[in-house]
């Protein structure tokens, strides 16, 4: 057994067939760019400069991953083309080693992506769901270039990209090294994966995109008085002593919101998003009696709207002011159609939101090269605020940045992020040690979902019931068998911290450690990916 250790990435050596095969690969995928680019895809002078800057990183073999932060709408797409086109140009790479792929679940990224890339990468563009295709064609290969997008999405340490960086055997930077793995990570907003890529050390390196000439910041926007501080356009408050007031504060709200929809002279599209559910109706009912339905329209974008591509909808000039309300759609990737945009009015979800949630949202979705100059967002100006901090401090300064992966202690102390980047600090092929190596209490719990109550079963007869045997010393039974009887209005319901009603997935992820160490040891939790659609249930299984 060989002890070579290689302390940079090992150079793959071809045939002559084989350079020529390559080089045949070649020919055909400029081709396809070409003929891309004759039909209207243009690379600008950021963009190239981006790529220019990946491919010089990669000349260093020691670099395994760059990391490219670039603002919203700003041109990721492109840099991604460019750096594919570049690398070929530079590289004996074959093609068919380069990989897109992003941990979000979204049919319109795929189709967006695809249609941007020349036709010999298409069957290489994976999202979220599609991940497992991904393992399967990387397995046993060398000189790959995987390009990650939107690299915040399922990011932790129990999300899709680190159980598929495990099953693709990325884990190991020994094993990078001697495959000559190439990974370009890019985002707007890393969030905690930031502070694992730093200790890849001399194996990484960050990359700060600046836009191009002509693009709107969302600082540019907030100067440009385009910015309004968001406020709550549904009232949850169920005190009766403070009822009346939350209403005064909502009724506010919506009076800003028409003064602004009445400045426009032509009518447009007003996109506000909703919370899930019954709120959603309630926030619906809530515009028609304070709006009216004689000179406005009102659509909704989701899973069962009315509306299937936003953009079809969008090219067309609205004959009169119409409001679309959207649920669980346009956070990040979505490229909008926005000539006849008017107000983008973003989910109010309290008084310290996702940052990274307000930045690539409504926010985001209106920055860019295209801007119709008088589109106005309702949004948490604190969260650009801290972006543009975070950005003029090279994304070292912590700004009190809020997101799923930059959680803090009550010392305000930032936790442990826990992402898929911890990979960077293994260097022995069997050791997963550091994987798990912090305190007790900030160990990620095992989540796994089912489409089948059934399946639940036998996932615990399987992985659970011998260990918690030992464990406790007593017969482990098992979870409840389910059936129509537990329903209530067609809908499973979940229990936790004594609240008890529908959890969408995204909930039930969120509350995953609660309670979870005591009673049985394990939980089993109903939820929906769609708390409107009954079809969607999912069945999880939790335990440490």
């Amino acid at each position: 057994m060989s002890n070579f250790v290689a302390t940079e990435r090992v150079r793959v050596e071809y045939s002559q067939k084989e350079l020529k095969n390559i080089g045949y690969a070649k020919k055909i995928i400029f081709l396809e760019m070409e003929r891309l680019e004759d039909n209207g895809i243009e690379i600008f002078d950021n963009q190239n400069d981006i790529a220019s800057r990946v491919v010089t990183a990669f000349r260093d073999r020691k670099i395994i991953s760059v990391m490219v932060i670039a603002p919203p709408q700003s041109g990721k797409t492109g840099s991604m083309y460019a750096t594919i086109k570049y690398f070929l140009e530079e590289e004996n790479m074959p093609a068919e080693n380069i990989y897109i792929i992003t941990g979000l679940s979204s049919c319109d990224w795929t189709k967006q992506t695809k249609e941007r890339f020349p036709e010999s990468v298409r069957d290489n563009v994976f999202h979220r769901n599609e991940l497992v295709k991904f393992v399967d064609k990387i397995k046993g290969k060398k000189n790959i270039l995987i390009i990650m997008d939107e690299i915040q999405i399922a990011s932790t340490i129990t999300n899709t990209i680190f159980k598929t960086f495990k099953a693709a055997g990325l884990f190991n930077k020994q094993s990078l090294y001697n495959n000559d793995v190439k990974i370009v990570e890019y985002s707007a907003t890393p969030n905690g994966t930031i502070y694992d890529f730093a200790k890849w050390g001399d194996a990484s390196i960050k990359i700060l995109a600046d836009p191009g000439v002509g693009y709107l910041s969302s600082v540019d926007m907030k100067n440009k008085c385009r910015v309004r501080q968001y406020g709550d356009l549904y009232n949850r408050n169920t005190d009766p002593e403070t009822k009346k007031e939350t209403e005064k504060k909502i009724m506010k709200n919506f009076d800003e919101l028409r003064c602004d929809i009445e400045r426009y002279k032509d009518p447009r599209y007003h996109i506000i998003r909703t919370h899930n559910g019954s709120s959603k109706d309630i926030t619906i009912a809530n515009f028609k009696k304070i709006f009216g339905e004689k000179k406005y329209n009102y659509l909704s974008y989701d899973q069962k709207g009315e509306i299937i591509d936003i953009n079809n909808k969008l090219k067309d000039k609205p004959k009169k002011h119409t409001f679309i309300f959207i649920i669980e759609k346009l956070r990040c990737a979505k490229t909008l159609t926005n000539k006849y945009i008017g107000v983008c009015y973003e989910r109010y979800t309290g008084e310290t939101p996702d940052d990274s949630v307000i930045i690539q949202g409504c926010l985001g979705r209106l920055l860019g090269y295209k801007d119709n100059g008088d589109s106005i967002c309702y949004t948490n100006i604190d969260s650009i605020d801290k972006y543009e901090k975070l950005w003029n401090s090279n994304f070292e300064e912590d700004v009190g940045w809020n997101s799923n992966t930059t959680k803090r202690d009550k010392n305000q102390q930032l936790k442990p992020p826990n992402t898929f980047n911890r990979i960077g600090i293994s260097t022995n092929e069997s050791d997963e040690s550091s994987l798990t190596d912090e305190p007790a209490a900030l160990i990620e719990p095992t989540i796994e979902k089912f489409d089948e109550y059934m399946q639940v079963k036998d996932y615990y007869d399987k992985v659970l019931k011998n260990k918690i045997m030992e464990k406790t010393g007593k017969n482990a039974r098992g979870p409840n068998k389910k059936t129509e009887d537990d329903m209530i209005d067609g809908y499973y319901h979940a229990t936790i911290r004594n609240i008890t009603r529908v959890y969408s997935w995204e909930e039930i992820y969120r509350e995953r450690r609660c309670n979870i160490k005591n009673g049985a040891g394990y939980a089993v939790r109903p939820c929906y990916e769609d708390k409107n659609d009954p079809k969607t249930l999912k069945w999880c299984i939790i335990h440490y």
